[in-house]
């Protein structure tokens, strides 16, 4: 798994380019960090959703459509897979699986990523109000 610290993806999310290939051969070119949902946080709401996307031979998310997941979680994944950019040569239809959990832990959110198959955004849950 490649797993990315949060500055680093601050660093990704704010224009800077990166490669990665994932087991399947397909290659990313730019990922936008997904954030953990301030009122899906809030709610409790964790889960596991599925992301269809089709890749245009520019590299650019033609379409996205997220499901298996509570809309909340379901929106955020969406919206932040159209945001990736690949390279050309992943032309086609993929699948990313998006996990979003709330768990104990010493950061406020931690996200990882085993490119392009899974991202995984983990966060501590909410205490004493919003």
């Amino acid at each position: 798994m490649k797993t990315v610290a949060l500055a680093l993806g601050f660093l990704l999310a704010s224009g800077a380019m990166a490669r990665a290939q994932g087991a399947d051969g397909v290659c990313v070119k730019h990922i936008s960090v997904p954030t953990y949902p301030p009122l899906a946080r809030a709610a409790g709401v964790q889960g596991t959703v599925q992301v269809d996307v089709s890749i245009g031979s520019d590299g650019k998310v033609r379409s996205a459509k997220a499901s298996g997941g509570r809309e909340l979680i379901n929106k955020a994944a969406e919206e932040n897979m159209r945001e990736w950019i690949f390279c050309s040569s992943a032309q086609g239809n993929y699948s990313t699986k998006y996990v979003y959990l709330i768990e104990e832990q010493n950061e406020p959110t931690r996200v990882s990523f085993d490119l392009p198959e899974e991202v995984k955004i983990v966060t501590s849950p909410v205490r004493g109000g919003y």
